[in-house]
């Protein structure tokens, strides 16, 4: 994924970036971006006041630090959407346009039904008061994606997709020939192709129990997928 704009060695919106503790954009700073899969989208730069996971709803105060969005009816609030975890006291970037991947929990959630918060930086279905609006839902938890001619190595965490992992996301739940139970994508290669392994993001501790060509599935248990532009929780007046 790229900048679109004249914006030079932005820091990267991608899974495989980590966050850190350096500052590297003015806070609030928006850009554009493009990927082959998974199209454009706009992204604004912040520093996290708590512990965001990878598609947590994201709301912003004056000095653009981000708090997960509240499990409150009624708020009114414009979110975007993590990009990448990331800890309290970090920078990164959350998306409020394009082709988002958000983090869901309770029951499924059909493609073009309507969504809502379901806990603290969390979407699901929905609950009076708390539906939010310029989402599209597309994807819902049952989702799934096929990489062909992945790679396993029996012992290795790492698996490597022939054609490339677009796609994949951190936290997308993996299942296939060799690829032990309960597995998420617990870390990407920048190479585009090796996908790693693992309990948790960030976690690299599933081993392949086979070697071989096998097609591998993911399946977007946890998160949904969807078209946002400026997304914004509903306020009733009264």
């Amino acid at each position: 994924m790229f900048a679109t704009n004249s914006l030079a060695g932005a820091q990267p919106f991608n899974d495989w970036f980590t966050p850190d503790t350096t500052q590297r954009h003015p806070l609030g700073l928006t850009t554009h971006a493009t990927d082959p899969y998974w199209g454009g989208g706009t992204f604004v730069y912040f520093k996290s006041g708590a512990a965001i996971l990878k598609g947590s709803a994201v709301v912003l105060d004056e000095a653009f630090t981000g708090a997960l969005l509240p499990n409150a009816v009624t708020q009114g609030f414009g979110f975007g959407i993590a990009m990448a975890p990331v800890p309290s006291g970090s920078y990164g970037w959350i998306q409020v346009t394009g082709r988002a991947v958000y983090a869901v929990t309770g029951t499924s959630v059909a493609a073009d039904g309507v969504i809502a918060i379901n806990a603290a930086g969390i979407l699901g279905p929905t609950a009076t008061g708390k539906q939010v609006i310029n989402i599209r839902h597309r994807i819902p938890q049952t989702g799934t994606v096929s990489f062909t001619n992945t790679l396993t190595t029996n012992g290795s965490s790492a698996i490597v997709v022939a054609g490339g992992y677009d796609g994949a996301f951190l936290g997308l739940t993996l299942s296939g020939t060799g690829v032990p139970a309960s597995t998420v994508v617990a870390k990407l290669s920048p190479d585009g192709r090796t996908m790693y392994m693992g309990s948790a993001v960030g976690t690299v501790d599933k081993l392949a129990t086979a070697t071989g060509t096998v097609t591998v599935t993911g399946t977007y248990t946890g998160f949904g997928s969807g078209i946002i532009s400026y997304p914004t929780c509903m306020q009733i007046v009264a």
